[in-house]
Order: C-alpha cells, then sequence, then structure tokens
C-alpha cells in the first residue's frame, strides 16, 4: 500500500540548506483510542516507519518521523540521538 495514497504522510518539511527532512504522519488520528485497538496497530505502525526509514536514511542527513496530532517522535528515538 502506498501510505501516502491512504492519506498516513500527511505534511513533509524539507530543509535543503540542512538536509533535514522531517515527515508528519496521521498514526495518533487514525487509530481509534481503544487500547485493544492502539496494541493491534503499534506493530503496524512500527513496519511503517522502519521502511520509511529504510527508503530514506540514505537520501537524507537527518530524518524525523512525527505523529501529526501528538507530536510524538517515531525516528529517530530518543536512545538513537547523540548527546
Amino acid at each position: 500500500m502506498d501510505i501516502v495514497t491512504e492519506g498516513l504522510v500527511t505534511k513533509v518539511e524539507i530543509d535543503e540548506v540542512e538536509n533535514r527532512v522531517r515527515v508528519y504522519v496521521a498514526f495518533a488520528r487514525n487509530t481509534p483510542a481503544h487500547p485493544f485497538t492502539m496494541a493491534v496497530n503499534w506493530p503496524l505502525q512500527a513496519k511503517i516507519v522502519r521502511e520509511m526509514v529504510k527508503v530514506l536514511e540514505d537520501k537524507v542527513g537527518y530524518l524525523e518521523i512525527v505523529d501529526d496530532t501528538t507530536l510524538q517522535r517515531y525516528y529517530p528515538l530518543e536512545d538513537d540521538l547523540e548527546v
């Protein structure tokens, strides 16, 4: 499935000067607020994020994937950030 056509990617911000890309996804907005549904959707959302990273990580210097409603960061995870 194409995640853009399906409406999961809602916005892409590109900073060509710093070679940074921020992709906003509509995971929270498209997931009913029920614990079971959220638990079932999490593995699928994680798979989508992994596939996005696999496709984009070699093309941009810095990639960030963020939920467009909650602003939860899906990538990079806090553990992945350099201090």
